[in-house]
């Protein structure tokens, strides 16, 4: 009895309930109004004849199936409630009047896959008050660069500035450059590195949003989200500094048509010279390593040798080093 009474707590279906279960699995016809019959019916585990009105248990495998569901679905939404609590707390302190706020949190949270990410993102650019730092080193789809336009793009008209790093392997990518040329008239400001960098976005130094680096789960898995002020300063001085080093998207192509290598190739190979193997490249410029072996593959083929130690000795001497 200890044991069904602990279980009584539940909300997902209380001892009476399963008692009534029970009864009706029994074949025992009850009356309206019997205490349980109201949350059998709402999980779908009785179902009521329209012509009799008599009550009848569903089967145990369907009555599984459906408290399953009812289960997963009060999961998601607690998720869902624990993923916008960051946000809620953000609007409440964009609310605020200036110097009444309390002191910011200095946890960091790790936020669980890109949908949490995206709301506290999105949440973020709706209070940012003067500049975004956005590092995005990894490929990216045109179907992910759309979902971000339009919330990109009401920052600008708000007069934030917004600023995004990519690597040089994006110039590239044709999603990439029609993102270049909508947003850049607005007032967005691109530039690209060739060495590597950290996946990261900082709202007025005060928070930002970046890669996991403690336990290396990939960006899908989600990120972290960070409020302490030291941190976030810090990691706006490191974007600034990268910032610094890169080069303006605009910036005028070599005239050099003797060029063999690409912009991604010339990245790899500067990895391969510091002793990276093509697993570490791969996950370092956001590539799978069957794509940097593709790209080693035809610049071998370009240049017509047949070894890796042959490119890295060819690239010791050729003046495309000094190209992005």
């Amino acid at each position: 009895m200890a044991e069904e009474a602990a279980f009584d707590h539940g909300a997902l279906l209380p001892v009476e309930a399963r008692k009534l279960y029970a009864r009706l699995a029994a074949g025992e016809s009850v009356p309206r109004g019997t205490p349980g019959i109201a949350i059998l019916e709402e999980r779908g585990l009785a179902i009521r004849d329209p012509v009799s009105g008599l009550l009848t248990a569903v089967g145990l495998d369907h009555a599984e199936q459906r408290l399953r569901q009812s289960v997963s679905e009060a999961v998601s939404r607690s998720m869902e409630l624990f993923a916008d609590l960051p946000a809620v707390m953000n609007d409440l302190r964009s609310r605020l009047p200036s110097g009444e706020d309390s002191a910011p949190s200095s946890a960091s949270v790790f936020l669980e896959g890109t949908d949490a990410v995206n709301r506290l993102i999105s949440a973020a650019s709706d209070t940012v008050r003067e500049e975004v730092m956005s590092a995005r080193p990894g490929p990216r789809s045109r179907r992910t660069l759309a979902l971000t336009e339009d919330r990109d793009a009401k920052m600008l008209q708000r007069g934030i500035a917004v600023h995004t790093l990519y690597h040089v392997s994006s110039r590239g990518n044709p999603a990439v450059h029609d993102r270049v040329r909508f947003m850049a008239p607005k007032g967005g400001r691109f530039r690209t590195l060739a060495s590597p960098f950290l996946t990261m976005v900082v709202f007025d130094r005060r928070q930002a949003f970046l890669a996991d680096s403690l336990e290396g789960r990939p960006t899908h898995a989600g990120a972290w989200h960070v409020r302490d002020p030291a941190v976030c300063a810090f990691l706006a001085d490191v974007f600034q500094q990268q910032w610094d080093r890169a080069d303006d998207w605009f910036s005028p192509a070599p005239a050099d048509d003797d060029v063999v290598s690409t912009p991604l190739q010339r990245a790899i190979l500067r990895e391969l010279c510091v002793g990276h193997d093509q697993q570490q490249i791969a996950k370092a410029l956001g590539y799978s390593a069957r794509t940097i072996n593709a790209h080693l593959t035809d610049l071998r083929g370009r240049l017509g040798f047949r070894t890796v130690y042959q490119l890295i000795h060819w690239w010791a001497v050729s003046p495309e080093r000094e190209l992005d």
